[in-house]
């Protein structure tokens, strides 16, 4: 199969969006399909958005002309006009479209489609009304509403759109989504895993042989609720556990504001800002940790959740109906309320109990096995082959009754013209006038 992948969002980025389709285009093209990645050219400039320079293009990867967006810093907004690319294109004799994000790559991707006659796949990544509400100020302008309404229309005009979990699912179904919508969670590649060093982590923090360490791993930016971790952390010292410490993994503008948070609260050493880190040592982080906390509410799926529990960590967050079910209360984690009591309570009780630490670690190890990326791939590969015997299904349709209409001549009586209208216009006023 043929498969061209649309994205605003790609390499040498680092997120969630990019993570995804690195792991599913990999994985498709080790079952010998040919994955195509259109995507901007990598701008860089002085933001706190992370990079990675290491990971090279192939021959089956386009990149169009782009600048640096005004809107999120070190985002590139790509220009989608390449006359080399547009020629190179029905070569490809793509079978499907899948796009990862509805920006300019998103419409080129939806251009394709159409001219090409082939389904077109939508992955609706981010939720975008909060993201920008977050990000994106454009004074009194409803910027939510417009993105939302943007996203509707989007949605709308592709054949199939898929979600990470049930709660974008119901939240695309409330505005009024029409579109056939599947549920996919991005897998992970436990290959990734297998040469994690936690004892490097935890000397790379100096941590004590003894010391409990509380990790979030994630963008710093008000939507991840960071915040509230520091309240979390700050409640748990004083309930005389003094042997923990809050990790935080990542970089962001709020980053500032949340150390001066902390030496306010006198918690210096007992938060650490590492900053962004390689994958390796991301992964080195999750295996040298001892709980996984989280209080984003924003979230579609975290997949830093699923590479928390991949990794044996209880995990404890706020509740966000939906999100997935990579933790399930009371089984391998808690789901509390936006309480800094009670989430302070919950993460005591891991740390002070040692059997129930041990069941919540083995359960969230078997709980991620299954969205290993093996297993979301065939998964994907239904959802391919469903929209294209669908597609082809209606255009055949469509297809037979414009050549009957063709064939078929319509009586001249039946015919409706301009001189008629205006005919059936007139008599229709005279019978209200009448009346």
């Amino acid at each position: 199969m043929n498969i061209g992948f649309f994205t605003d969002v790609y390499t040498p980025l680092v997120d969630g969006v990019v993570k995804s389709i690195i792991l599913y285009k990999n994985a498709l093209e080790d079952m010998g399909h040919r994955v195509y990645v259109f995507a901007p050219q990598k701008v860089k400039n002085k933001s706190l958005i992370k990079y990675n320079w290491d990971i090279a293009d192939d021959d089956r990867t386009f990149r169009f002309k782009a600048i640096d967006s005004m809107f999120v810093p070190g985002y590139p907004l790509s220009i989608p006009i390449s006359f080399k690319v547009s020629q190179k294109i029905p070569q490809l004799r793509l079978d499907v479209v899948h796009c990862h994000t509805p920006v300019t790559m998103g419409m080129l991707g939806d251009i394709v489609a159409l001219l090409q006659n082939i389904p077109k796949i939508y992955t609706y990544h981010t939720f975008f009304p909060e993201y920008v509400g977050h990000y994106v100020k454009l004074g009194k302008l409803k910027t939510k509403e417009a993105v939302k309404m943007f996203d509707i229309f989007y949605c709308n005009r592709s054949d199939r759109v898929i979600v990470p979990s049930q709660k974008l699912e119901k939240i695309l179904m409330k505005w009024g989504v029409q579109s056939p919508i599947d549920i996919l969670p991005t897998g992970i590649d436990p290959g990734e895993f297998k040469s994690a060093q936690p004892e490097d982590f935890r000397k790379k923090i100096k941590a004590g042989v003894d010391e409990k360490i509380l990790l979030f791993v994630g963008r710093l930016g008000s939507e991840k609720n960071v915040s509230f971790l520091i309240d979390v952390i700050k409640k748990i010292l004083d309930s005389k556990s003094n042997n923990v410490r809050l990790v935080i993994v990542g970089d962001g503008k709020n980053r500032k504001e949340l150390e001066k948070k902390s030496i306010k609260l006198n918690l210096k050493n007992r938060i650490t800002f590492t900053g962004f880190l390689s994958r390796s040592d991301t992964i080195n982080a999750f295996a040298g940790s001892d709980i996984f906390v989280f209080a984003s509410k924003t979230d579609t799926q975290g997949l830093v959740l699923l590479e928390a529990a991949y990794m044996g960590k209880p995990i404890v967050m706020i509740e966000d109906i939906g999100l997935g079910d990579v933790v399930i209360n009371e089984k391998n984690g808690f789901l509390v309320s936006e309480s800094v009591n009670m989430f302070a309570d919950k993460t005591n009780l891991l740390l002070n109990n040692k059997k129930l630490y041990d069941i919540m670690s083995l359960n969230s190890r078997k709980i991620a096995d299954n969205y290993v990326i093996n297993r979301q791939v065939v998964k994907l590969l239904e959802v391919y082959e469903s929209v294209i015997k669908d597609y082809r299904n209606a255009s055949v349709r469509i297809k037979f009754w414009q050549s009957l209409q063709k064939e078929i001549k319509i009586p001249e009586k039946f015919k409706v013209n301009k001189k008629s209208l205006t005919k059936i216009f007139k008599k229709g006023k005279n019978i209200f006038k009448h009346n």
